[in-house]
C-alpha cells in the first residue's frame, strides 16, 4: 500500500512519539533527524529508499538530496545507541493490553550484492531454496490486538567476522559473534525479560534452528514456552515408559509424528482447526528416575505436573495440529497446562505475528535497508519498529481499521 504526506494531525502524532521513543537521543539534532526518519517511512511512496524518504520530507529536489545525505549520516554514521529507544517501544507494545505472547520471526531478505552488511547464502524456508540474503530474527510482543516488534538480531556467518577488514569496514563491534537463530533469540528474551514480567514465548520452527536447545535455555530461565518441531523430533510419550533394570522408569523416544496416527478429515464447507494433544517428558535425558509404577497405573500425571515416580520430570504436551482440510500437520512443544483453546490463542499470536512481519515489509521498509554498516541496520530496524508502533495507532489511517496501515492526508 502506498503512502502519501501526512495531514497535520499525523505530523504532531509523529513529532510527539518521536520525543517519546528517542528522548535518549543525546543531541536535538539527532531527535530531530529521528523524527524525520520515522515521517519518511510512514509518509514516502513505495520503496523505504533514502531517496524515495527525502522526497517526502523535502519541498523540492535540491532540498531532498540534503535531506537524503542527512538521513544517511543520522542513520548509517551517528554512533547513537538503540537500545533505549527498544525499550521504549516494548513499554509501548505491552501498553494497557495483557500480553498474550512473546513471538518470534525469522526474516530473510533477498539481496543482489555481497556489501550490504550480513549477507551470505541461506536456506529460505519459506521458498525452499538457497538464497543470498540478510536474515534477522525477531522478538515480538503480542496482545489480542496484534504482535508488535520489539527486539531484531542480525544472523552473521563467519565471512563477516573472522575477516578483520570486513569486520571493520561493516563497523561489527568486536564482542558480536556469529550465533544460531535460538542463541540470538535468547538474548532478547533476556533482555526483554529485564524489564518485563515474562510471558510464554512462541516460536515457529524457521525462527529457531534447534527447538530443543532453545527449550533448555528457556527452562533455565524459567521461561514457558510454545515451540513448534518437525514432525521427526524425538520425543517420550508418558504413557510408553516402560520398567528398566532395578526398577527405574525408562522413556522410549519416538517421532513426534507416531504419536499422532492419520485420520481422514470430515468433510466440511468450514473445516476448523484440529488439535490435539498428548502428555511427554520434557526434551532431553531424564533425571534421577524414580520407581516404576504401580502394575495398571501406567505412569500418569503425578502431582504438581510431574510424571509419577520421576518427580524431577515435570509432563509437558505436545500438540498437533492440522487446519481440518487435511492438510500437513505442525507439531508443537510446550510445558505450559493450557487447554487447547489456550493453546490455539497462542498459535493465533504466531500467525499474527507472520502478518506483522508481511505488513513491515510491505508498509514500513523492512525489507528495504541497504547500508554496509552493523549499526547502520540496528538503527533502520528500530526506526521501522517505531513506525509500525505509531503507523498502527494514529488516527489517521487508510480505511480507518484498527490494525493500522499507511497514512493519508486527510484533506
Amino acid at each position: 500500500m502506498d503512502s502519501q504526506p501526512l495531514s497535520p494531525v499525523g505530523e504532531a502524532a509523529v513529532s510527539r512519539f518521536a520525543e517519546q521513543v528517542f528522548a535518549q537521543l543525546g543531541r536535538t539534532d539527532q531527535r530531530r533527524w529521528a523524527r524525520a526518519y520515522l515521517q519518511g517511512l510512514l509518509a514516502a511512496p513505495g520503496r523505504k529508499s533514502l531517496a524515495n524518504m527525502a522526497a517526502s520530507l523535502a519541498t523540492g529536489p535540491a532540498e531532498a538530496a540534503t535531506v537524503s545525505l542527512s538521513l544517511q549520516q543520522f542513520i548509517n554514521g551517528s554512533p547513537w545507541d538503540w537500545r533505549p529507544a527498544r525499550r521504549v517501544l516494548a513499554d509501548l507494545a505491552a501498553g494497557p493490553r495483557p500480553v498474550r505472547a512473546w513471538t518470534a520471526a525469522l526474516v530473510v531478505v533477498p539481496k543482489r550484492g555481497d556489501q550490504v552488511v550480513g549477507v551470505h547464502r541461506r536456506f529460505d524456508p519459506s521458498t525452499g531454496r538457497t538464497v543470498k540474503c540478510q536474515a534477522a530474527t525477531g522478538l515480538f510482543v503480542a496482545t489480542d490486538r496484534d504482535a508488535v516488534p520489539v527486539d531484531w538480531s542480525l544472523l552473521l556467518d563467519p565471512g563477516w567476522t573472522d575477516d578483520p577488514q570486513r569486520r571493520a569496514r561493516a563497523r561489527i563491534p568486536e564482542d558480536v559473534a556469529p550465533h544460531p537463530a535460538g542463541d540470538l533469540l535468547t538474548g532478547m528474551v533476556d533482555r526483554l525479560a529485564a524489564h518485563h514480567p515474562v510471558a510464554p514465548l512462541v516460536a515457529t520452527l524457521d525462527a529457531t534452528d534447534d527447538p530443543v536447545r532453545l527449550a533448555a535455555a528457556l527452562a533455565r530461565r524459567s521461561v514457558p514456552y510454545l515451540l513448534e518441531v518437525r514432525g521427526d523430533q524425538p520425543v517420550r510419550p508418558v504413557l510408553q515408559a516402560t520398567t528398566g533394570r532395578h526398577g527405574r522408569v525408562q522413556q522410549g523416544a519416538v517421532p513426534a509424528e507416531s504419536l499422532f496416527p492419520w485420520r481422514r478429515p470430515r468433510m466440511s464447507p468450514d473445516p476448523q482447526p484440529v488439535l490435539r494433544g498428548t502428555p511427554v517428558l520434557p526434551p532431553g535425558p531424564v533425571t534421577a528416575p524414580g520407581p516404576a509404577p504401580a502394575p495398571g497405573a501406567g505412569a500418569a500425571p503425578g502431582a504438581a505436573g510431574t510424571v509419577a515416580g520421576t518427580p524431577s520430570a515435570p509432563v509437558h504436551r505436545l500438540w498437533a495440529r492440522c487446519d481440518g482440510d487435511g492438510g500437513p500437520r505442525r507439531y508443537w512443544l510446550t510445558d505450559l497446562a493450557e487447554d487447547a483453546p489456550g493453546v490455539l490463542a497462542l498459535l493465533d499470536a504466531a500467525s499474527a505475528t507472520r502478518s506483522t512481519v508481511n505488513r513491515l515489509g510491505s508498509d514500513f521498509g523492512l525489507l528495504d535497508f541497504s547500508g554496509r554498516s552493523y549499526t547502520g541496520w540496528h538503527h533502520h530496524m528500530t526506526l521501522v519498529s517505531a513506525a509500525y508502533a505509531l503507523g498502527r495507532d494514529l488516527a489517521v489511517r487508510v480505511g480507518g481499521g484498527s490494525g493500522g496501515g499507511a497514512l493519508q492526508n486527510s484533506a
